[in-house]
């Protein structure tokens, strides 16, 4: 039977990495934007190692997630932000709303990964 903590730890290192590469980022770029080794970002997602409080919550912030989300507490959907940009968007006329719609879909057409 598996402890709370076991499953907590799995489910950190799974989020831990599903983040990073939903994001594109390689163990590297996650690592400099959290000030923290490459090579421990390698340890928590394998669970070779369990990062400090600090280093959880440096990861969060670089990963634009809660810690509960990081952890699985909380689903990724709920740690969403939405870009300031955006909300001004929203309240603006419909003509406007309608043009930043087309552009940010094609912006994101445009990013889609190669099958």
């Amino acid at each position: 039977m598996s402890t709370g903590r076991e499953s907590t730890g799995k489910k950190f290192r799974t989020n831990l990495r599903a983040l990073r590469e939903m994001r594109g980022l390689t163990q590297a770029e996650i690592g400099t934007r959290a000030g923290i080794a490459p090579a421990s970002i390698s340890h928590f997602e394998t669970g070779q190692r369990v990062p400090a409080l600090d280093s959880l919550v440096k990861l969060a912030d670089a990963l634009k997630v809660s810690v509960d989300t990081l952890l699985g507490r909380a689903p990724v959907e709920s740690s969403a932000q939405v870009d300031p940009v955006f909300l001004r968007a929203s309240r603006a006329n419909a003509q406007t709303l309608d043009t930043v719609r087309r552009i940010t879909e094609a912006l994101l057409a445009e990013s889609k990964p190669a099958r």
